[in-house]
């Protein structure tokens, strides 16, 4: 049952008060209240301030959450080239519960040697809106940048962008300089330059020519065209033994023509075999041009000793005596010539030549 403040109640009549509830009625029990109007009234303000909000056990509202998006028109994934600004500027949206928030700081960045954003804090205009304009780095590749609102749902919000290389400055060289090999053959490795940006990004659609500037020889192909790691041709070397040389060029870059270096190597002798049987050389005469290797392979069987054993004039190096079936001696005759030559063990009863023309 809810009461009213009692009391006088002159220049009061006819007005409605309004129930009061149990707790300010306890309240006002321990109040001497005089009875006069101000009294009562002075009382029940008194027992309003100290129950205001007693009842609900709510807390003031929270204000509306800001967030940060992507704006509409974002300038998300865009690709640019390297060390310059994206054709169209990054954007983002901040907003109070749907609606567009004016006057909020957003801060950007961008990641990568050389890159920037412009501005680096702003405000967002009347419709919500900021923005930056982003310089890529100065390395290829993917790339990041971001909007930042302190304490903002959402917050930071990220944007992509692709690097790609410059125009190409300078060829330069790879790999394939200073080989060597058996000349009238193709080098081991690929003859290999590069055309690169003014940061050193490999730049592709670039053709190079290439050609033979010392000691014969070809390679293959004459003209190639690059991608980012380069652009190669194969070297076959000349019939001159020693240095050999080549290149690649490309009109208008520095660094061109990049030069190559070889060395031609002399082919291996020919080699001629003979036999060392038990007791014999077979064949026991052998003909043959300068330079060219004969080599003795002992086939004999059992353990019986043997060697080659120069027995003339002009003369050439002898074995040792070997025993044993697989043992092998080598000797290249470069001066024309008879050479004879025995058994050191066996003597004329085991003989051989060879005729060097």
């Amino acid at each position: 049952m809810r009461g009213y403040p009692s009391g006088d109640d002159s220049g009061e009549s006819g007005r409605t008060r309004s129930p009061i509830s149990s707790t300010e009625e306890s309240i006002m029990a321990s109040l001497t209240i005089a009875p006069r109007p101000i009294g009562w009234m002075v009382a029940l303000f008194a027992v309003q301030l100290a129950c205001s909000g007693s009842d609900s056990g709510t807390s003031p509202p929270t204000p509306p959450a800001v967030t940060i998006a992507k704006a509409p028109v974002s300038g998300d994934n865009q690709s640019g080239t390297v060390g310059q600004a994206l054709p169209n500027a990054i954007r983002v949206l901040v907003a109070r519960s749907g609606q567009p928030e004016v006057g909020a700081t957003v801060t950007w960045s961008a990641s990568g040697t050389g890159a920037s954003v412009n501005p680096v804090s702003g405000i967002t205009d009347a419709s919500g809106l900021a923005s930056t304009i982003w310089t890529l780095p100065q390395a290829v590749g993917a790339r990041t940048a971001t909007a930042t609102v302190s304490g903002a749902g959402g917050s930071p919000v990220s944007f992509s962008a692709t690097a790609l290389p410059g125009p190409a400055t300078e060829l330069v060289l790879r790999s394939g300089n200073a080989q060597s090999a058996e000349v009238g053959t193709v080098l081991p490795l690929p003859l290999k330059v590069r055309a690169e940006d003014q940061f050193g990004n490999g730049v592709g659609g670039v053709v190079v020519a290439w050609q033979i500037t010392t000691g014969g020889g070809s390679v293959s192909p004459l003209s190639s065209t690059t991608d980012t790691s380069g652009a190669s041709t194969a070297w076959t070397l000349g019939s001159g033994v020693g240095a050999q040389a080549a290149q690649g060029a490309v009109g208008g870059l520095m660094g061109s023509p990049v030069g190559f270096t070889a060395t031609g190597t002399p082919p291996p002798p020919v080699t001629v075999d003979v036999s060392v049987g038990n007791n014999f050389f077979s064949p026991s005469g052998v003909t043959i041009a300068a330079g060219t290797r004969v080599r003795w392979t002992w086939t004999a069987t059992g353990a019986i000793p043997h060697s080659v054993e120069s027995t003339g004039v002009p003369s050439f190096t002898s074995s040792a005596i070997l025993t044993g079936n697989g043992s092998i001696y080598t000797f290249t005759f470069n001066a024309p010539g008879v050479y004879t030559y025995d058994c050191a063990v066996h003597g004329v009863l085991m003989t051989g030549t060879v005729t060097v023309n």
